[in-house]
């Protein structure tokens, strides 16, 4: 928090403070100063937090102060605030509760009573002015960094030589931080979803960083039966002595089944080639953020919260696949139409029209959720181009988007090379006629140059 800047700067009055300026202050503010120390900027969750004199609490959002109205908000807000102050205003130092004063600037005793007064003459034999008390913070001795020394040509050469000799262990190799337990005596109907759900009881089981899947396992025979026993892998080496305490010797579905920690072994000889291949510290760190991201804490949401996914209406029925098959431009038609009709009701993100769907569906993005309602209100049940739509908002997991099958994009192929073909078949017909009309002109031309020519000939014998 030190760090943080508040979006402000305090600039100082070039006038001195006297008396009567601090007293017109406070008749202005109805406030002390004790109490004007209470509502400066405090940095609460990523934002700057103050309060009114008039009891309004003011978060600074996006270079603006707004109030906070949300009750939630502001009981959460209030405790963070009061735990800073708390922490800012109260010390103990050698057993003495001791407040910050702001108006002498100094650490005073919290309670003066008859007790500590007695308490402190008995033990140091005078009274002592405790106004006078000032604590001060302890110097810390800072450490000079040692200067690290160049490393010469021929003392690298020699560190990489003898890097290359290491041999690594050779092997099994035994985790100290084991977290994974052996079960034994299970049912033999059981499967892998029943097994994880049962060892969920005691934490939360380890997944495969590369795929992503649980480390759960159930040991099988040659022919897939289960053998009876299985490995489960947890996160915290916790809840492997929650599992030996609760889960061991207790009922599942009628076996009475033993949890013990699990030890590895190696069966057979040492094959290198099977040995998995290592994350890249990328890889390591992006799946120790998403591990421990399962037990961050975050404050509840509100009671009004909606997800970011109800910004998206869904539009059923827009269109069928037969109409989008006989027009090919169908699509681009369809989407400026929404694209148009949607912005009535709020500022439109993105329409994507999804041709393949048999539903003929249609999704509309806005900028936030009342624009999103506003358009449901209008669009729900309504008649467009004589289709009734459906209007909803998306939940975030449904997929509209539907893949062609192979016969489908065959039978796509064939229809649009038909197409294709009768178009060129429209075209050569049409030169074939412009041919024939132009080689009648020139017989016509032709007959008449003749018939001019004797009429000049008659006219000379004339």
């Amino acid at each position: 928090m030190a760090d943080v800047q508040p979006p402000f700067e305090t600039e100082k009055e070039a006038d001195t403070d006297t008396p009567e300026k601090r007293e017109d202050e406070q008749g202005a503010s109805g406030l002390t100063d004790e109490a004007n120390t209470q509502y400066q900027p405090r940095y609460i969750l990523d934002h700057w937090v103050t309060w009114q004199p008039d009891g309004r609490m003011m978060k600074y959002v996006n270079e603006v102060w707004e109030e906070v109205i949300e009750e939630d908000d502001r009981t959460l807000l209030s405790q963070l605030w009061n735990e800073q102050q708390r922490a800012e205003t109260e010390k103990v130092v050698d057993g003495v509760k001791l407040k910050w004063d702001p108006t002498t600037q100094q650490w005073l005793p919290q309670e003066l009573d008859d007790d500590f007064l007695a308490n402190y003459q008995a033990n140091y034999g005078v009274a002592y002015d405790y106004s006078k008390i000032e604590v001060k913070k302890p110097v810390v001795p800072v450490e000079k960094k040692e200067e690290k020394k160049k490393e010469t040509k021929e003392e690298r050469a020699k560190r990489k030589r003898e890097n290359r000799q290491k041999v690594p262990q050779q092997g099994w190799i035994e985790n100290e931080a084991n977290t994974a337990v052996y079960v034994t005596n299970l049912p033999l109907d059981i499967d892998e979803e029943e097994f994880q759900a049962f060892m969920t009881k005691c934490g939360v089981i380890q997944v495969e960083p590369r795929n992503n899947k649980p480390k759960i396992k159930l040991y099988r025979e040659a022919d897939g039966s289960v053998k009876g026993d299985g490995r489960c892998t947890y996160v915290k080496p916790e809840s492997v002595e929650l599992a030996l305490s609760i889960l061991d010797g207790s009922e599942f579905n009628g076996s009475k089944i033993t949890v013990e920690p699990a030890h590895f072994t190696l069966k057979g000889e040492y094959d290198p080639a099977k040995k998995k291949r290592r994350l890249t510290a990328q890889q390591k760190k992006r799946f120790l953020e998403q591990q421990n991201k399962i037990f961050a804490w975050t404050p509840d949401k509100p009671r009004n919260y909606r997800p970011k996914a109800h910004c998206t209406v869904v539009l059923k029925g827009v269109f069928t696949l037969e109409e989008m098959e006989q027009n090919a431009a169908l699509m681009l038609d369809l989407k400026e139409v929404y694209q148009k009709l949607s912005a009535k009701y709020g500022t439109v993100k993105k329409v994507v029209v999804y041709d393949t769907n048999p539903d003929g569906v249609v999704t509309v993005s806005y900028t936030n959720t009342e624009e999103a309602d506003l358009a449901i209100k209008m669009l729900d049940k309504h008649l467009i181009n004589g289709k009734l739509l459906d209007a909803y908002n998306w939940d975030g997991k449904a997929k509209f988007k539907v893949e062609e099958t192979e016969e489908q994009r065959q039978a796509r192929l064939e229809r649009y090379g038909r197409e294709l073909e009768g178009n060129d078949d429209e075209d050569k017909s049409t030169e074939s006629g412009g041919d024939t009309d132009s080689s009648d002109d020139t017989d016509s031309s032709s007959s008449d140059g003749e018939e001019q020519d004797k009429r000049a000939d008659d006219n000379a014998e004339k």
